[in-house]
């Protein structure tokens, strides 16, 4: 299923629920009343009610809303209960989302695994903990919060529509129905939560969790503005995309960067460490049923080339036409960075022949990419951390299958404690005359280029 970003006004529901005059117990009338002021909060505050999900900020604004529509229709009072007792109970019966609400505002936790009612996963600072002491009520109790989840995005999880996928500013979600209820898991509804950051994680974070050290960051500072083409490798939740939108603060500020993604996770401009940079664009696939009217990656790829981009950023090339335009894009001179799913540099190297390649002429294809494609980033997580295991220059083919390339750092283990992996990171190669001569051309100052030309511990330059 594709996921798609929410749209406010593309959910309008049509009729407004009525509360019944039926004799029901107040369990039950705070149930509809809480019907009929979801539908005013989604008619009237769609995005801040999807925000207040993941917002502190938001949600005490959403609360003071609540308050103010219960105090101004005298009809949704309910006799024997307090006023402040009932906007109290709506308040919690509208927003609050159980167990995990404190997991979800907690900015160390970046995914929330739900199996179920009584077996939650986090993964806090990139470990998972299992968290026994965090269960909803019962199945109910689970199904409501995913509703009270999903409501605001204008979804809903049915037999119908037993698997939703759907994002947001600041988060994805993926929820299953269980089949008692006509669904595809068998134990019952399942959930995962994907959290992005609010911010551009530090270089000190980096170095302090082993994903790189200071030499690298030293050559991302030559590589980038040196106009190197990049793809970045790795497993799923691997932190490609972490790794990918670090790049352009290696730029000058006032370059022009165009984002190209099928929903909204690198979202540079929402960055903290972006503020001062301005000329950002970013674009978002499109869906359509009829193809001329659909705008997937590809055809995006092709749109940002017709607007001036001094970099080019793609966050995941999974399909061939997504892959071809990319190639396309670097063989008419356009500097392009990447992520794509694959199981090493070789890999990554092997992988993207394969998407761009027609299976008649992948030799030519492979030399080209091998003109064009700069660098290789490999990235791994190992128990709980994620590793920047490879950095590697593309050099050739062999065919279109044999890569060659020119590692240069590698990260080698060197033992575990307390449940972590050990390591460090070594610089086992020199750059390429060719990709040298590529940094001179971009304005690299001349000692910076000798110190990647000179082979570590040797004294030597490259040829």
């Amino acid at each position: 299923m594709t996921v798609t970003l929410f749209r406010p006004y593309e959910h309008r529901t049509v009729a407004q629920p009525v509360i019944e005059e039926a004799v029901i117990s107040a369990t039950e009338k705070i149930y509809k009343i809480a019907e009929q002021v979801r539908f005013y909060l989604r008619e009237r505050h769609s995005h801040l009610f999807a925000k207040s999900l993941m917002s502190r900020e938001c949600r005490a604004e959403l609360l003071l809303i609540i308050a103010d529509y219960i105090k101004e229709n005298a009809d949704l009072h309910i006799p024997g209960l307090s006023l402040e007792k009932q906007i109290q109970t709506l308040q919690n019966e509208i927003v609050h989302l159980g167990p995990i609400q404190d997991a979800l505002d907690d900015p160390t936790v970046s995914n929330i695994e739900i199996n179920g009612p009584y077996d939650i996963y986090l993964e806090v600072n990139g470990e998972e903990v299992y968290r026994p002491d965090l269960a909803f009520q019962d199945e109910d109790h689970l199904y409501r919060v995913i509703d009270k989840m999903l409501l605001p995005m204008g979804k809903s999880l049915t037999a119908n529509e037993p698997h939703v996928d759907s994002q947001f500013e600041g988060f994805r979600i993926c929820a299953v129905l269980g089949k008692d209820r006509g669904g595809i898991c068998s134990d019952g509804p399942a959930v995962s939560i994907r959290k992005f950051s609010p911010d551009i994680l530090s270089d000190e974070y980096l170095i302090e969790t082993g994903t790189l050290n200071e030499e690298i960051i030293e050559f991302f500072k030559d590589a980038v503005p040196g106009g190197s083409n990049i793809i970045i490798g790795g497993s799923t939740n691997s932190g490609k995309t972490t790794t990918l939108i670090r790049l352009p603060l290696y730029l000058d500020k006032h370059e022009r960067i165009i984002t190209i993604e099928d929903s909204p996770e690198m979202m540079l401009r929402q960055k903290h460490a972006y503020k001062e940079y301005r000329n950002i664009v970013a674009l978002e696939t499109k869906p359509h049923e009829k193809p001329s009217r659909r705008y997937d990656i590809a055809k995006l790829t092709g749109v940002s080339l017709r607007m001036r981009p001094f970099k080019i950023i793609i966050g995941e090339v999974r399909f061939s036409e997504a892959a071809r335009q990319a190639h396309e894009a670097m063989n008419t001179g356009h500097a392009l960075y990447m992520t794509i799913h694959c199981s090493s540099a070789r890999h990554a190297a092997i992988r993207i022949v394969q998407l761009a390649g027609d299976g008649y002429n992948d030799d030519v294809i492979a030399a080209q990419l091998a003109d064009n494609v700069d660098l290789i980033f490999f990235q791994q997580k190992i128990k709980s951390q994620r590793i920047i295991t490879e950095i590697v220059e593309l050099i050739g083919y062999e065919g279109a299958k044999k890569p060659i390339v020119n590692p240069i750092f590698r990260w080698r283990k060197t033992g575990e404690k307390d449940g972590k992996v050990l390591g460090c990171h070594e610089r086992v190669g020199r750059i390429s005359a060719s990709l040298a001569e590529k940094w001179r051309n971009n304005l690299i100052p001349e000692e910076r280029i000798r110190k990647w030309q000179t082979l570590p511990g040797t004294g030597g330059e490259g040829q």
